[in-house]
């Protein structure tokens, strides 16, 4: 039977999907899951769009990155190539999760279903973990382990997708407190994982004997005297038929112990009670025809699909027309707003008639402004080295410390300091240019420097003017884009002008973003976020339940400005000193003692280059060997 028809246009307008690219993403998954999925889909089309398409795309996300596991190309040695692209594409994952968006269609998809529906950033790990068996082959040596392999990483993922179906019905609750408040709802979801799992591994296993695996446990085997050898060789035997229906009677059973949990929406436990049929209707399928397994995927048959479908759609329909609720996700990340200078750093950042007017100035500006030149060359003829790709990181955050130090020491007074580091800071600016760094912030003054003597916090707020105007100065543009965090209080007006007329005039440079944090605390900038999610609860605008990391990280200072990779600090000082606490949580640290004044793009290229050599595991540990990384250049 075919599914009912779809018009997808219809579904994503209702989902309040409407970016195009967003869509293509979704209907990739759509249309994975509706190939490899017949259960999965047929019941998706059950649920209101936003969970729709939520279903869509965390399962057509995975068959996805199956089907690119599973594919063998020429050059694959073993599982070797599998392997490799499947961590790839895990790794890519991490990386554009943390960034929230992804120029991949998939990726985009499954990360503006996390952030929409609030799930956490390693919910997906544990079907990874799942498709990492898969290249291996699932292989068991007991029930015991099999067992304890599902605990671990099955059913954490439908203790979640439990979570979400309960959020749906207007419930908050996170796997965590289901298994420990809820004991009997764990037990149930364990033993339902079971029998999925159970079910898939008979109905997929001549996929499995293609790629030379068996996913049943040895033990199973050994208890029927079924040889693997024969399973290998698609050879039937009475044997193998009797361990296909007793294994199919055993997961009947478990599916019949799970109950759907009272405290569903009515049409969430429709859809569950239509899941389960389907499954009990694969299993039979499989039951009845053991030997056909070793060469092919049992099909459903069309009439009994019917039987299950058609009057579940009607009482679902029925259902959420008697029992309406708002399904109220997390609203989706929207573009980033006006430039902080033009909205106010570290205020409330609103697109008012006054910022859209200056964007639009800025425009014309840009329009005018003559062509980007490429950086200047380091005097010493220095080049940047070559990494390989992707070594270089994308985001460094500098502590431009030991200004005041390296002017005392010589003598000279501490504002001669600064002076040298302004020098020192534009050498680095087009060391990052030349290297291909897409991200550059630097520490320029903090909220604790206002502590330090008159004269030279006068000699901080004239140098800081000139500094930006060397950078952005329009006879000579760089394509460096000029960002700035931190808060507006106590700045004299004339550097207040300086950062929002540097923010204007590079708006559109693509090149380097160059994020200047002045009069910045890492605190009060995250007490300023708190404080602005704060109104928006209060409001109404935003559910409490809603809140999630990447919902707060859209009222800091700079919300585009990704994670820091590597985080350097000149001056001999080991300590962040309230430097990016939030941007940097996983960030590689690197001291130096050499003081800022000192410091040109060579020490830039250098700090880039030991961070190519570090393995970042972020919880997690390597899944292929470590490539060979670039050597030491003395």
């Amino acid at each position: 039977m075919r599914p009912s028809p779809v018009h997808p246009a219809r579904v994503y307008r209702r989902g309040g999907i409407h970016d195009p690219v967003l869509r293509r993403g979704y209907e990739a998954c759509r249309r994975a899951t509706r190939a490899r999925g017949d259960i999965e889909y047929a019941v998706s089309l059950l649920l209101p769009p936003p969970l729709r398409i939520a279903t869509w795309a965390l399962y057509g996300a995975g068959v996805t990155v199956d089907c690119l596991a599973d594919t063998t190309q020429p050059s694959d040695t073993e599982d070797a190539g599998r392997a490799e692209r499947l961590e790839a594409w895990i790794s890519a994952f991490d990386a554009d999760l943390r960034d929230g968006r992804s120029t991949d269609p998939v990726r985009q998809a499954l990360i503006h279903t996390m952030l929409t529906w609030n799930l956490p950033p390693g919910f997906m790990h544990t079907q990874f973990e799942q498709l990492r068996l898969d290249v291996q082959g699932r292989q068991f040596t007991t029930w015991q382990e099999w067992r304890r392999y599902n605990s671990l990483v099955t059913t954490p993922f439908v203790l979640r997708a439990a979570s979400l179906m309960m959020r749906v019905a207007g419930l908050s609750a996170e796997p965590e407190a289901i298994a420990s408040g809820v004991p009997e709802a764990a037990v149930a979801s364990q033993r339902a994982a079971d029998a999925i799992i159970l079910t898939d591994a008979l109905v997929d296993l001549s996929e499995d004997l293609a790629d030379g695996h068996v996913p049943l446990p040895q033990e199973a085997l050994d208890e029927a005297g079924v040889r693997r050898a024969d399973l290998l060789d698609r050879r039937s035997t009475p044997a193998f038929e009797e361990l296909v229906r007793r294994l199919a009677d055993r997961a009947r059973g478990w599916l019949d112990r799970t109950p759907v949990p009272p405290v569903l929406h009515p049409a969430i436990g429709i859809a569950l009670g239509a899941y389960t049929d389907l499954y009990r209707l694969r299993l039979r399928a499989a039951a009845d025809a053991p030997a056909a397994l070793l060469h092919r995927r049992p099909a459903l048959p069309d009439g009994a699909r019917l039987r299950v479908l058609l009057p579940a759609r009607a009482r679902a329909a029925l259902a959420w027309s008697l029992f309406p609720f708002p399904v109220r996700p997390c609203p989706p990340p929207e573009p980033a707003g006006p430039p902080a200078g033009l909205a106010g750093a570290g205020e409330v950042r609103s697109v008012t008639a006054e910022g859209r007017s200056l964007a639009a100035e800025a425009r014309s500006l840009a329009a005018e402004r003559r062509p980007v030149v490429p950086p200047a060359p380091h005097p010493s003829g220095a080049r940047p080295p070559r990494l390989p790709a992707g070594a270089v990181p994308r985001h460094v955050a500098i502590v431009m410390d030991g200004n005041g130090r390296w002017a005392t020491a010589r003598g000279l007074p501490r504002t001669e300091g600064h002076r040298a580091g302004a020098d020192a800071l534009v050498d680095v600016v087009h060391g990052a240019l030349e290297i291909g760094l897409k991200y550059l912030t630097v520490y320029a003054f903090s909220t604790e420097n206002w502590k330090r003597p008159a004269d030279e916090l006068h000699g901080l707020m004239q140098e800081i003017p000139r500094q930006l105007h060397r950078i952005t100065d329009d006879t000579k543009p760089l394509d460096v884009r000029v960002r700035w965090a931190g808060l507006r209080s106590r700045l004299p007006a004339d550097v207040i002008e300086a950062l929002v007329e540097a923010e204007q005039s590079t708006r559109d440079r693509t090149g380097l973003t160059l994020t200047v944090c002045l009069n910045y605390g890492g605190r009060a900038e995250i007490t300023a976020a708190a404080a602005h999610l704060a109104q928006e609860v209060v409001s109404g605008r935003i559910d409490p339940a809603s809140v999630s990391e990447h919902v707060f990280a859209r009222h800091l200072h700079v919300p585009e400005l990704p994670d820091v990779d590597l985080l350097l600090r000149t001056g001999g000082d080991q300590r962040t000193s309230n430097f990016l606490p939030w941007q940097a949580t996983y960030a590689e640290l690197l001291f130096l003692d050499t003081p800022w004044p000192e410091v040109d793009r060579r020490d830039l290229w250098s700090a880039i280059e030991q961070y190519a050599r570090r393995t970042r595991r972020y919880g997690s540990i390597p899944r292929i060997p470590a490539q060979a990384r670039p050597a030491d250049r003395g």
